[in-house]
């Protein structure tokens, strides 16, 4: 009569831990289901590629466990490993260093210093190589001035000019003669010779003078005006016809001694080489007009001075031929 009861109670023992098995492995599903969900939605969650992943927790955890049953803690229960309570971590972001971000810019290179070279495109035509202006000969310096004849019946050219270097003595000779000049006085010095100009340029109204002051000498003496007029005009030149007035004709004498005739030999044999000449010679009266004066040269350049002393003539001669 009590088999039956004691039954029931051992069959109740049975089932109430199989029971409770039953319901914790439903626990167990639930939380095995949920996981995944959960880390779709943390794997979801869209992370800067600029900003370092975040390493702390998770946003949200799974329930750690149902609570647990005071009668299956006495029930043996087979032990299974627990899943995890932390969602898995998300995949970290790789650093700016690893993976550039697709808007930056490539880094520039340096610029290099020359801008390279663009072959020119076939459509265009090649330059033309530059073309050298072609250098025209300078024109040949005008030299007539060195040979502007002046006398009794060739007087100075109208509006003629002249630009003077002045010398140390207070006389005066036109500049482009002066280099020769100095170098012709510094050679005679060299050879015990000391030249010294007595006069040079004139004027017009200085040629006046020394014209009247020969017509009054003569006059002096006993000529008649018209007599000492032709015999001054056999010396000196009336303005406007005197070589003085050009700027090229010197009257030279000794500086330190009142005989020049050693001053005047040299003179006569090297003045050439300096471009002068002895302008009126003892044996050309008849065509310069003037008397012999061996103090009188005449610059005409080196390269007319040299022919006119080899030739023996004067400057008349010369312009003639």
């Amino acid at each position: 009569m009590y088999r039956k009861p004691i039954f029931r109670s051992l069959a109740a023992l049975v089932l109430i831990p199989a029971l409770l098995l039953s319901l914790n492995a439903c626990g167990k599903q639930a939380r095995t289901d949920a996981a995944p969900a959960e880390q779709a939605a943390v794997s979801s969650v869209s992370i800067p590629v600029d900003l370092p992943a975040e390493t702390g927790p998770a946003q949200s955890e799974a329930p750690s466990s149902l609570p647990e049953d005071p009668e299956r803690s006495a029930a043996p229960v087979p032990s299974e490993p627990a899943p995890s309570s932390e969602a898995p971590p998300a995949p970290e972001a790789p650093s700016p260093s690893e993976a550039p971000a697709a808007s930056e810019a490539p880094e520039a290179s340096e610029t290099p210093t020359d801008p390279p070279t663009v072959p020119p495109s076939s459509e265009e035509e090649p330059p033309s190589p530059a073309t050298e202006p072609s250098e025209e000969p300078a024109p040949a310096e005008d030299e007539s001035w060195k040979l502007i004849l002046v006398n009794a019946d060739h007087p100075l050219p109208e509006g003629f000019t002249v630009r003077l270097k002045a010398l140390r003595n207070g006389q005066n000779v036109d500049e482009r003669i002066y280099p020769e000049l100095q170098q012709m006085f510094d050679d005679a010095r060299a050879q015990d010779i000391y030249p010294y100009i007595n006069e040079s340029f004139r004027t017009a109204e200085r040629q006046q003078e020394i014209m009247d002051k020969y017509i009054a000498n003569y006059e002096a003496q006993g000529m008649s005006h018209e007599a000492a007029v032709e015999k001054a005009l056999s010396i000196v030149a009336l303005p406007g016809t005197s070589e003085h007035q050009l700027g090229l004709a010197l009257d030279i004498i000794a500086e330190y001694s009142g005989d020049s005739t050693a001053t005047w030999q040299w003179l006569k044999e090297n003045c050439w080489r300096y471009g002068f000449i002895l302008r009126y010679p003892a044996d050309k009266e008849d065509i310069t007009g003037i008397s012999y004066e061996p103090w009188h040269f005449r610059y005409v350049g080196i390269d007319a001075a040299k022919e006119i002393m080899e030739r023996g003539v004067c400057l008349e001669e010369y312009l003639s031929d």
